[in-house]
């Protein structure tokens, strides 16, 4: 006949093994969690940074005299406009001034 001792030591590494497994996917899901809010949160600083320059974009063009050989009229206004909100998304997915990831460095440290 076993004894209770013997089971209980034999089943001891395996109890050790299974804990070590279930805090190690403890720990990959929190470390996911974690990586998921990164992610987020570079997103949105991009986002962030398309919208700022967006708006640099938006307040160079006041700046230019509307003054030409063709007509501008409110199609033309909607037409710069949408290529300015296009422009800015593209500076900012390759980079563009930089903010974003400025953003990002200062605001991960709290994720």
């Amino acid at each position: 006949m076993v004894s209770m001792v013997e089971i209980s030591s034999a089943a001891y590494p395996v109890a050790q093994a299974l804990s070590e497994k279930v805090s190690y996917t403890l720990g990959k899901t929190e470390n996911s969690a974690e990586t998921r809010e990164k992610e987020k949160l570079k997103k949105v600083c991009e986002d962030f940074e398309s919208i700022f320059v967006y708006y640099i974009l938006q307040k160079m063009r006041d700046t230019v005299p509307k003054e030409g050989f063709f007509e501008q009229g409110v199609s033309y206004d909607i037409i710069q406009s949408m290529h300015d909100e296009a422009l800015a998304e593209e500076l900012s997915k390759g980079g563009g001034l930089g903010l974003a990831a400025q953003i990002y460095n200062q605001l991960s440290k709290y994720v």
